[in-house]
């Protein structure tokens, strides 16, 4: 990665971590203000909707890191996933190592003994389901970048419908998660048939071409 690229990189991403750690101070005021006039200041409720603020924040990190890449326009090369992945990573412990305190501080509030120790996976649980669902997107906007590089129109229109179709499958399977009994399987099926025939019309698409 060019050294003014890493840079810009490096400070956004400061910036994002800063202004998510501010937020989530204010939420967490807001929440803990709202929860000791409810009566609800020890109560299981805190613990979780400091799980939640965190949770959303982690998220909206990774989130801004694909929206950056949009923004900047970064053409093609052969390491790039690897570096800005290494990116987002360092980001992302700058967050937790920020966030986490916050964490500690609402399950000491409950007074029960380990707690924080207790609790603390399901939080990383739901930190490693954000980076996951950030590699697949990140790997999917670096195949776009390498694909446009050398792409006809006609194939770039291909494989922009692919990667709404991937989109959709992986919202989908977010839902069947959360919802095991909803009826998704016919959609995904559908979905990963349509996906199986695209590579035929690009194959189609260049021979036309040629």
């Amino acid at each position: 990665m060019h050294p003014e690229i890493k840079e810009n990189f490096q400070e956004k991403l400061r910036l994002v971590v800063d202004d998510l750690i501010r937020t989530l101070d204010d939420d967490i005021r807001a929440m803990l203000a709202k929860h000791s006039a409810d009566g609800r200041l020890r109560s299981g409720d805190t613990i979780k909707r400091t799980m939640e603020f965190i949770s959303e924040g982690n998220y909206k990190l990774f989130q801004a890191v694909i929206d950056h890449i949009h923004s900047m326009e970064i053409s093609y090369y052969q390491n790039i996933e690897n570096d800005i992945q290494a990116l987002a990573i360092s980001a992302h412990e700058s967050y937790t190592s920020k966030a986490l305190p916050y964490f500690k501080k609402s399950t000491e509030q409950a007074n029960i003994s380990n707690l924080y120790e207790r609790m603390l996976p399901d939080v990383e649980s739901s930190m490693a389901t954000d980076l996951a669902t950030f590699q697949n997107s990140l790997n999917t906007e670096v195949v776009k970048l390498k694909l446009s590089s050398s792409m006809t129109p006609l194939e770039k229109l291909f494989w922009g419908f692919e990667a709404i179709l991937l989109l959709i499958s992986m919202l989908i399977v977010g839902m069947w998660i959360k919802d095991p009994e909803g009826n998704y399987e016919p959609i995904l099926v559908g979905l990963g048939i349509i996906v199986s025939l695209l590579p035929v019309g690009i194959k189609l698409s260049v021979k036309s071409a040629t």
